[in-house]
């Protein structure tokens, strides 16, 4: 299959941190290097975007802290086409502003209150993930998802596991989560809404079935756990491990991004 490259030239580097594709087949990257957001047609021509121009020095914006204004961003979800586009962007970093709402001619609509509060902040904010009405923030500095109902902040969920940091989830049809987790606690996992960890679908380690430095998730559910799969993007990006929910693993993908 083919694809294509880009790299920002101001910064000599770019990096898919999280992408996203609409309905008419347009890909939304997250360039964290670059802190724009691009937006390619199906063919791989860019034809817009969001972030900083080029002619504008980075270490300008360090700082900057303001609705509409997208810095570092880690991850993007995308929902609709150019008649009637949702797209949020979050942010890495401790910023207000780090997980915002654009339309489909990339204007602000809203940012999203943390903790429900103006004067809070997100901590890193690594991956999103939908379900329904149902937004999910996971947060790597503060060891949290924070749960959103119709982009309002609904609770704060911590997993029952110790120093766990969750890093990247995926929710499932009937309510549970799978979370992949690093430090003390790496590991792949399926728990409830409350964090209660029901089963371990794959340990840590660098071995093939078990998950070192995890990146993302995605789930393709099947009518049972053991015929639903999960991929996991681990070892730095360096692989793609095929599971079931059962925890059974089919093998891996080396070195796909």
């Amino acid at each position: 299959m083919e694809g294509f490259r880009f790299r920002d030239e101001r910064v000599g580097r770019s990096a898919a941190a999280g992408l996203a594709v609409d309905d008419e087949g347009r890909v939304f990257v997250a360039d964290t290097p670059a802190s724009r957001v691009r937006v390619f047609s199906v063919f791989g021509r860019e034809v817009g975007g969001l972030g900083l121009s080029t002619e504008r020095a980075l270490e300008d914006f360090d700082e900057r802290d303001e609705p509409g204004f997208v810095r570092v961003p880690s991850d993007v979800l995308v929902q609709g086409d150019a008649d009637g586009l949702e797209l949020i962007v979050a942010g890495a970093g401790t910023r207000r502003h780090a997980v915002q709402v654009f339309d489909e001619n990339l204007r602000l609509v809203r940012s999203l209150r943390p903790l429900g509060d103006p004067r809070e902040r997100f901590r890193d904010v690594v991956r999103l993930a939908r379900r329904g009405r149902f937004l999910f923030v996971v947060e790597r500095q503060a060891r949290r998802v924070q749960v959103f109902r119709d982009l309002e902040f609904h609770f704060v969920l911590r997993l029952e596991l110790p120093e766990a940091v969750p890093l990247a989830l995926a929710p499932l049809a009937d309510g549970r989560l799978v979370v992949a987790c690093g430090g003390a606690s790496t590991g792949l996992f399926v728990c409830d809404r409350s964090g209660r960890i029901l089963r371990t679908v794959a340990p840590a380690g660098r071995e093939e079935g078990a998950v070192s430095e995890v990146q993302d998730l995605v789930v393709v559910e099947g009518a049972e756990d053991r015929e639903t799969r999960v991929l996991a993007l681990d070892s730095d990006g360096e692989r793609v491990q095929v599971f079931t929910l059962a925890g059974r693993c089919y093998g891996a993908f080396q070195r796909l991004a």
